[in-house]
């Protein structure tokens, strides 16, 4: 794609928009977007050997309706590659090219004069004009068992979080609440492994919430009495992440593992004190012990003591709803008895087969119900909460093709891939039959759905802003709702 060629720009008026760059011609950009862009979408240039604060897109101006401008200053006499793009979210959200590939751009050259770039994006990466569609079963239960809480329904915003997003906060709790969902699920890292050997944290965020960002959020989703659960977890550093992964998953030294639980225990305490600050309804904590350091059978009771002691200093920093990340059965581990509810990820296979109706999984899901959730709620006779709820967008995601969520194959990241093609009605009915299968489950306390996004993208991740499989959950919301 070429762009039109404008009259040169007078040098002697200034230029009434943001100039960037530090070159010697003055480009002055002009893109002409679709009328359906999103309207909360902010409109990027991507301009090759230009990186532009942390994210690197320049962000442009909306001088008229669709109509988006900047004004840079380019070396001379050179070609200029660039591309335009949604929320300065990188590959996954820039303008569309055929083929679809990370190193199309548009180019021109750069003469001595200044000059006016006029563009137009025909498409965007994973949206359209048209919405996917999907049908959208009708069942509605007659009842609702009794249960001694109300049944939580909410959607957990994306697990990760950068300063891109910091305009699209407002926007994303005023859908929320508008769909009428009353939780919100924040995730939030406040510690990452540096090192496996020696073991070493640090508290810095890296793709997660500042202290005050933390303030802001909280504080929006008040202004439109959104109820909150904050889920707090330790990650690995991922600027070194596969060797401190290959680290922390061999076995270490007693002290390695008294060390571990003394920082766990100390990053989920403050977790628990902003958690109490700001009134949270729920808090999770992470408990990933089975995969830290592959620990003896005697190094888990220690664990397991060492974990009770420190859940207690928890609760006596918090006086909300604790549940745990997820659930891990280990004969060794019984710290879940402390917690108000035993946290886990639903991502569980519904079917092995290509095209499988809602009552085909939802009968998958009574027998997981069965063999996983009973026995826990029997033993530890506490409330199931599913902190996450998954399926994604893809043929097969429902169990018979399912893979893992940030490869080539699917991930909006990576270039489109014919050979795993989207599929919005199955993540609909797959999200369905759960639904129906746990409604009439007493020992649920409720579900949130995982990955909601800042903005609309069509894209095959489990996440369920502006598709079908938000209308299930708006469905099932009201639902519980009623009761």
């Amino acid at each position: 794609m070429r762009e039109k060629r404008g009259e040169p720009l007078p040098t002697e008026e200034p230029t009434p928009i943001a100039v960037y760059g530090d070159g010697e011609v003055l480009l002055t950009f002009e893109v002409r977007v679709p009328e359906w862009t999103p309207k909360e979408d902010k409109i990027y240039i991507r301009i090759d050997g230009f990186f532009y604060g942390k994210h690197g897109g320049v962000p442009m101006e909306e001088k008229a309706p669709h109509i988006w401008t900047v004004a840079f200053m380019a070396p001379a006499n050179q070609a200029l590659r660039y591309k335009y793009n949604r929320n300065n979210f990188g590959f996954a959200t820039d303008e569309e090219f055929s083929p679809d590939s990370e190193d199309a751009r548009r180019e021109i050259h750069v003469g001595t004069e200044p000059r006016l770039i006029q563009d137009e994006v025909k498409k965007w990466r994973w949206l359209s004009e048209e919405p996917p569609k999907a049908n959208i079963s009708s069942f509605r239960p007659d009842r609702l068992p009794e249960r001694a809480e109300p049944f939580i329904i909410g959607v957990s915003l994306l697990d990760y979080y950068q300063d891109t997003f910091d305009d699209f906060v407002a926007s994303t709790l005023d859908r929320i609440k508008e769909k009428g969902f009353n939780y919100v699920g924040i995730s939030y890292t406040p510690s990452y492994f540096t090192s496996s050997e020696p073991l070493t944290f640090s508290h810095e965020p890296i793709n997660t919430w500042s202290e005050e960002q933390l303030d802001l959020v909280f504080s929006e989703a008040r202004k439109r009495g959104l109820k909150i659960m904050l889920a707090a977890g330790i990650e690995t550093d991922p600027r070194n992440f596969d060797e401190i992964e290959a680290g922390l998953r061999t076995r270490h030294s007693d002290d390695w593992y008294i060390q571990l639980v003394h920082e766990w225990k100390a990053s989920m305490v403050r977790t628990a004190e902003t958690a109490e600050k700001h009134g949270v309804e729920i808090l999770v904590i992470s408990n990933q012990w089975p995969f830290w350091g592959d620990p003896t059978d005697d190094q888990k009771r220690m664990l397991n003591s060492l974990v009770n002691d420190a859940i207690q200093s928890v609760r006596n920093a918090y006086s909300g709803k604790i549940s745990s990340d997820y659930y891990a059965e280990d004969e060794f581990f019984d710290y879940y008895k402390q917690l108000d509810w035993v946290g886990d990820k639903w991502w569980w296979a519904l079917t092995d087969k290509k095209e499988a109706s809602i009552e085909e999984m939802k009968i998958r899901a009574e027998n997981i119900i069965d063999e996983r959730y009973e026995p826990i709620y029997e033993k530890y006779h506490k409330p199931i909460f599913l902190q996450q709820l998954a399926y994604s967008a893809y043929d097969g995601a429902a169990g018979a093709s399912q893979i893992g969520t940030e490869g080539p194959e699917v991930a909006e990241w990576f270039p489109y891939n014919p050979d795993w093609p989207a599929d919005f009605q199955e993540q609909a009915d797959a999200y369905e039959a759960v639904f129906q299968a746990i409604y009439d489950e007493p020992i649920f306390a409720g579900a949130f759905a995982f990955s909601y996004s800042y903005w609309d993208s069509y894209d095959k991740s489990a996440g369920i802003r502006s598709k079908p499989s938000e209308d299930v959950w708006i469905k099932w919301n009201s639902i519980f709702l009623e009761k």
